[in-house]
């Protein structure tokens, strides 16, 4: 049986979209943590961190449903026309 406490890995994008993402799941009361390798990487005292590598969003089990349509319409925005 799933804890729903435990997290699930949402999405792997760059950091740009991680952050609007991100945002995008808190207005809707979903906590989201962004993990980021360069950011690991300078955390863990390797200077220059790990560039070009993308960021991962996570979300609780719980709230994962719910992230995954916040993440269609985010992706959607792209692909609309003006």
């Amino acid at each position: 049986m799933e804890n729903q406490d435990e997290i699930t890995l949402l999405l792997t994008c760059s950091e740009i979209d991680a952050q609007v993402l991100k945002d995008m799941l808190e207005e809707n009361q979903i906590g989201a943590m962004v993990i980021n390798s360069m950011q690991s990487g300078l955390a863990a005292g390797f200077s220059g961190g790990l560039q070009g590598i993308e960021s991962k969003i996570f979300v609780a089990n719980k709230d994962f449903e719910k992230a995954k349509k916040i993440l269609e319409e985010f992706n959607n925005s792209f692909t609309q026309e003006p």
